[in-house]
C-alpha cells in the first residue's frame, strides 16, 4: 500500500468549493481513490486545515472534517522530539522565507516515515525531494 501524504493546501482545495484549485483537487483525488493508498495527516495540518476551513467555508463543515480524520481513515502523526529538531535544522536550512515552520514539520514527518508522495499543489515538496500526486505523476498500484 502506497503512503501518501496530505498538506494543508489540498485539503482546503478539496473542501472549500470557491478555491481556485478546487476542480483540479477533485480530480486528483478521483484518480487517488481508485488505487490503494494510505493516506498520512499530521497535527499541523489538523491545526491548519480545521483552522482555515472554520474560517472560509464554516465550522460546521470544519466539525465534520475533524470527524472524518478521526474516523480511522487517515494515519494521524503526532510527531515527537527526534522529529521536531529534525523539521527545525530542516527550518534553518531552507533559504527560501516562504518556506513555512509548518511546511518543515511535514518535510520531516515525510522523511521520518518514508513517504515519497505528497498531495499538495506546493513546489517546496519537490523542491525537497518529494513526488506531487498529479503533478509529478502518480504512484504505481
Amino acid at each position: 500500500m502506497t503512503k501518501i501524504f496530505i498538506d494543508t493546501d489540498a485539503l482546503i482545495a478539496l473542501n472549500d468549493a470557491s478555491d481556485l484549485l478546487h476542480n483540479q483537487a477533485v480530480d486528483i483525488l478521483t484518480k487517488i481513490d481508485r488505487r490503494r493508498i494510505l493516506p498520512y495527516l499530521s497535527t499541523n495540518i489538523l491545526l491548519e486545515v480545521l483552522t482555515l476551513i472554520s474560517q472560509r467555508v464554516s465550522k460546521a463543515k470544519a466539525l465534520r472534517l475533524l470527524d472524518e480524520f478521526r474516523a480511522g481513515e487517515y494515519v494521524i502523526v503526532h510527531p515527537g522530539e527526534r522529529v521536531v529538531d529534525k523539521a527545525e535544522e530542516i527550518f534553518r536550512s531552507v533559504k527560501s522565507k516562504n518556506v513555512s515552520y509548518s511546511d518543515c514539520m511535514s518535510f520531516a514527518i515525510m522523511q521520518d516515515n518514508n513517504i515519497e508522495w505528497v498531495f499538495s499543489f506546493d513546489v517546496h515538496f519537490k523542491k525537497q525531494g518529494f513526488k506531487r500526486v498529479g503533478i509529478e505523476g502518480f504512484p504505481a498500484q
